[in-house]
């Protein structure tokens, strides 16, 4: 067995990235054996795996936990980075990509030399987590050790490929962000991912949650003897914000209303700081209340908190709002109900005189979301006053993307008519043209959905110009 060959090769848990030495670790979970016969013709040396493979030609050593082995094989491969590093997991259902962003931001204080093209390569990492494989996981890593860089925030969720793999991993403090209200469905799956990795956390480390989630409170519940930091907007929270005010910034007071013992063992007494953020909704300032706590405890000199989160812009389309000849346009990405959700949450400090939602249709309705979305638009339509929703298909846009079927049509209609006034497009240019055609100053437009929406604004933009110069022709 070529294990020499290995450390120079490498090792996948992808048959087709096999190449002649290389190690595979067989994490499919299917009965079909065929993976691994084709990783041994690629030529692999070494197969790990949990089944029972009686041809003695394989190279075959079966183990009880192959996501331990590949932790194992991939630790040898790249020299350990972990252990080189401060990781932070980051779980919940509630914008943990925006508090991974700040969060690297602020860490990393000391990698000046990282250039801007590096900072994009972390930001394109996040945008890939729902691709990564264990390996990319694992290379990231690597490279973060590299830059010289000595934290890594790591989102740990379990619908991500590498959950099982990155529950092996020992982080040093854990972020809990919250659960949306519409992931109940899926409430075992949440709660188990929380306390799997709470496991993993050590007594002498952090565990900073919103606890205004009773969610996170319940799996908190299991967790004994670790060091434990709230945040929320409510009295009983050891942190939480005072002062809000949410125009064209978000600015309020970050409030510690109770001690904690930090990394470095300083002692960090109650206080309030000003904090401005271009950054709005109030989902932004748990965001802001997680990550400035976390940086405190790794005592990160506050001035810099403060300029980081100042300065910080967030990725494209997270509750990006834009002014568009006397109207307002909110542009956010939304993959769930939950997300739409806290987006309807974040515009109550808005002021506007009349409301549309442009939905792509694609993810909602399949199932329970369709229930989901009624329920949703039950409890949100009289509060914001969404005077209508215009369902998108955007068949025009992803040739991937299945447009509901006349029947899911007719079901949201009726479903939906009692709350707010319907209509469906199977294309985006139309949706588009639509609401170009009847934009009425004081107005709001919503615009969510995945990256089949990625283009809607510039669409949007360049309608309202074209519907302007006609009106002015007139």
């Amino acid at each position: 067995m070529l294990m020499d060959n290995f450390e120079r090769i490498g090792v996948t848990a992808d048959w087709q990235k096999v190449l002649p030495g290389m190690v595979y670790v067989d994490l499919q979970e299917n009965k079909s054996r065929k993976e691994i016969f084709n990783a041994y013709n690629n030529g692999a040396s070494i197969i790990f795996t949990t089944r029972n493979i009686s041809n003695p030609e394989l190279p075959v050593i079966k183990v009880n936990n192959v996501y331990e082995t590949m932790l194992l094989m991939l630790n040898k491969y790249f020299h350990s980075p972990q252990d080189k590093l401060k990781l932070v997991a980051i779980s919940g259902s509630n914008d943990k990509d925006i508090v991974l962003d700040i969060l690297h931001r602020i860490l990393n204080q000391d990698s000046s030399a990282i250039s801007l093209k590096e900072k994009d390569d972390f930001r394109n990492y996040f945008n890939s987590l729902n691709h990564m494989t264990i390996e990319d996981m694992y290379e990231h890593l690597n490279k973060i050790v590299t830059t010289g860089e000595h934290y890594m925030p790591l989102i740990v969720d379990y619908k991500l490929k590498y959950f099982k793999f990155i529950n092996n991993f020992m982080f040093d403090c854990a972020l809990i962000t919250g659960v949306n209200n519409f992931d109940i469905g899926d409430q075992n799956y949440v709660l188990d991912s929380i306390r799997g990795f709470i496991s993993q956390i050590s007594d002498s480390k952090p565990i900073i949650f919103n606890n205004d989630d009773d969610l996170v409170l319940e799996a908190l519940s299991y967790c004994k003897n670790n060091i434990v930091i709230s945040y929320g907007l409510n009295k009983k929270a050891a942190v939480t914000a005072t002062s809000i005010d949410v125009n064209q910034q978000t600015t309020f007071n970050y409030c510690l209303q109770r001690s904690f013992t930090t990394n470095n063992g300083n002692h960090m007494e109650p206080f309030e700081m000003p904090i401005s953020m271009n950054l709005l909704g109030s989902s932004s300032i748990y965001n802001a209340l997680a990550a400035i706590t976390c940086a405190l405890y790794y005592d990160v000199d506050m001035e810099h908190i403060k300029a980081t989160l100042c300065n910080y812009v967030a990725p494209k389309r997270r509750f990006e709002i834009s002014d568009f000849h006397g109207a307002t346009v909110l542009d956010n990405y939304c993959t769930s109900i939950g997300e739409l959700d806290k987006t309807f949450e974040g515009i109550q400090l808005l002021n506007y005189n009349k409301l549309r939602l442009v939905l792509a249709v694609d993810k909602y309705t399949r199932g329970q979301s369709i229930e989901d979305l009624v329920k949703l638009m039950s409890q949100w339509s009289g509060i914001l006053g969404i005077n209508e929703l215009l369902l998108c298909g955007c068949i025009d846009i992803n040739d991937k993307i299945i447009p509901p079927s006349i029947n899911d049509v007719r079901m949201l209609k009726k479903a939906l008519s009692d709350f707010v006034q319907i209509k469906y497009f199977d294309k985006l240019q139309d949706t588009v043209e639509n609401v170009a055609m009847s934009l009425r100053e004081g107005e709001m437009i919503i615009l969510a959905g995945g990256e089949e929406m990625n283009g809607a604004k510039t669409l949007l933009e360049y309608q309202i110009k074209q519907e302007k110069l006609k009106q002015a022709h007139h």
